[in-house]
């Protein structure tokens, strides 16, 4: 007896889980799982428990073959609000210490942008991500 046929071939790559959901089920799946993440965090008190626990849900779900994806005009919308929600937390008071602890955020800002740089390089170098994905993020 031939066991070839019985086992899949490791060439072809596996179905994950939410692909084989229709996009009603993946989005109701997102939603409760979003919900669950934003409820524990928010009984932990952690901060930004409303925004990191739909993010960590949509990781999960991505990394288990979601294909749902939300509308490009819908993503803009959402980034509008978050840019004008954290505006609207700033208040004047914070320009003299922007101004006094300068140094400290313009070295936060440089080793930001070198470290993602050279991680950007490193996965395009190992060629983990292709080039421009690398790169770009």
């Amino acid at each position: 007896m031939d066991s070839s046929a019985e086992q899949p071939s490791p060439d072809l790559p596996t179905l994950e889980r939410m692909a084989r959901m229709r996009k009603l089920w993946q989005w109701l799946a997102l939603l409760v799982v979003s919900l669950l993440f934003a409820g524990a965090l928010e009984l932990a008190a952690l901060p930004a428990a409303l925004l990191i626990g739909p993010m960590l849900a949509a990781i999960v779900a991505g990394t288990n073959g979601a294909t749902v994806r939300v509308p490009r005009l819908l993503f803009g919308a959402a980034q509008a609000i978050v840019g004008c929600l954290v505006a609207a937390s700033i208040s004047a008071d914070i320009f003299p210490v922007f101004y006094k602890e300068w140094p400290l955020f313009l070295g936060v800002v440089v080793a930001t942008v070198t470290a993602s740089s050279l991680l950007g390089w490193l996965i395009s170098r190992w060629r983990i991500l292709p080039g421009t994905t690398a790169v770009w993020g």
